[in-house]
């Protein structure tokens, strides 16, 4: 399977592009919505070196790519058939880093299988090659395919600083292998996020124990949190944030159901009134708790905990609908927020200081922090919903871009890097090698 992620990275591209450029193959002209590009020298040029500088990108070397150019450019001067076979393994190489620059080289559902932000749009490739055969040449189509964000920079520079250095242990911190491979994973990562990040939007720094609410006029607002525990991780996933409720019940999922409350309200069935649980059966009716079958399997009823100070949710909920049932909210717990390693839920996020980020997030008028320290004090459970949503990111970036400039690196808390690596740096292929053989038949 890995292996077909990497013929993904240079080859299925070859799917689409063959519809374009066969035509050249067989020396008829190519069709208008596609035109097939006759490689200048420059441009061959120009190709070579933007390929052989993907490593400081993080990215794999193109060696066989390079390799397979260099052999049908030499072949190329006195025989047609590889002249026409050095503009498809040349087109070839374009569209593969033009995919790579824009959505990363590997697929994140093999690299990093709890990644579902969707992809930026992959590029336009009929346009890419129409301003190719314009005389644009490939890196200034290329190069704007990158993430252009600050934080990408940071890290890129960070990457040709580290590789740089000697090859020595550092007591201090994280060695230089281990602080490429970090680098290296996020950089792909980056490559993985939107381009069109909303300038306004609420960010979950899962290794960075934070939420941060960005805004495009001010710095950062962050706050503490405690994310998913190492046997229970939070996915990584986009969402909106709709609405916020004050005072919320909390229905837990099957997983606590099964595996927590009901086999502790088994063996002491009052415990489910002192921590404030209702059963709720099928008819909507509570029903006393030393009236329920704990054994019972599967269980015919609901639980829900009540609103109140001791709420799993704590008094304040940040909605946000997901796959997932990932929710950010407040917790009783605020003492674990003083705690370094906060990885210490089933997988949603618990914010500290919750007030002050639902007053950013309503941004209305009538619900200052003190409107909702009011509400929440009438015990009342009521939802504000939000006169626009707020797009929330929950990232896992294990090498970020710090206040002083330079690059924090974070624990791998889940152990996710390893695998973007590996994806990353499955055996290169050829791009055409064995696919024009049997098919070029141009006349001498």
């Amino acid at each position: 399977m890995h292996q077909a992620a990497q013929v993904k990275r240079h080859v299925i591209a070859l799917a689409a592009l063959f519809a374009a450029v066969s035509p050249l193959i067989a020396c008829a002209p190519a069709p208008a919505a596609a035109p097939a590009v006759n490689w200048s020298p420059q441009a061959l040029e120009d190709l070579h070196r933007i390929a052989e500088a993907t490593p400081t990108e993080g990215l794999p070397a193109e060696t066989a790519a390079l390799t397979e150019l260099a052999q049908f450019a030499l072949r190329a001067k006195t025989d047609p058939v590889a002249a026409a076979q050095l503009d498809v393994a040349a087109d070839a190489l374009f569209a593969s880093l033009a995919h790579s620059f824009s959505q990363g080289a590997s697929e994140p559902t093999i690299a990093d299988p709890a990644w579902h932000i969707p992809l930026s749009a992959a590029p336009d490739m009929d346009a890419l090659r129409m301003r190719l055969a314009e005389g644009t040449l490939p890196s200034a189509l290329l190069t704007p395919l990158l993430p252009q964000s600050d934080d990408y920079r940071t890290l890129r520079e960070e990457l040709a600083r580290v590789t740089a250095e000697e090859d020595t242990a550092d007591a201090a911190g994280p060695s230089r292998a281990a602080r490429l491979i970090q680098l290296r994973a996020n950089l792909e990562r980056w490559r993985w996020l939107p381009r069109d990040l909303p300038a306004s939007r609420v960010e979950v720094r899962v290794p960075q124990f934070e939420v941060a609410l960005v805004r495009p006029d001010r710095a950062p607002l962050v706050h503490a949190a405690i994310v998913g525990a190492r046997n229970t991780p939070t996915p990584s996933f986009a969402a909106e944030i709709r609405s916020v409720a004050i005072n919320p019940t909390w229905t837990p999922p099957h997983s606590i159901l099964a595996g927590e409350l009901l086999p502790r309200f088994r063996r002491d069935p009052s415990a489910a009134e002192r921590e404030g649980f209702d059963v709720i059966g099928a008819d909507g009716a509570v029903i006393a708790p030393n009236a329920v079958d704990w054994s019972a399997r599967p269980f015919p009823y609901q639980l829900r905990q009540r609103a109140g100070a001791a709420n799993a949710l704590g008094r304040i909920r940040f909605d946000l609908p997901n796959p997932f049932a990932i929710y950010l909210h407040d917790t009783p717990n605020r003492a674990l927020f003083a705690r370094t390693d906060r990885a210490l839920s089933h997988g949603c996020i618990r914010v500290a200081e919750p007030t002050g980020l639902a007053e950013a997030v309503i941004n209305a008028p009538e619900w200052s922090s003190t409107d909702i320290e009011v509400a929440i004090a009438t015990g009342e459970g009521r939802t504000v919903h939000l006169a626009a949503p707020v797009s929330i990111y929950v990232l896992y970036l294990t090498a970020v871009a710090a206040e002083d400039g330079g690059v924090a690196y974070l624990a791998d808390l889940y152990g996710r890097d390893a695998g973007v690596i590996r994806a990353l740096d499955l055996p290169d292929a050829a791009l055409v090698a064995g696919l024009t053989q049997a098919t070029v038949s141009c006349a001498a």
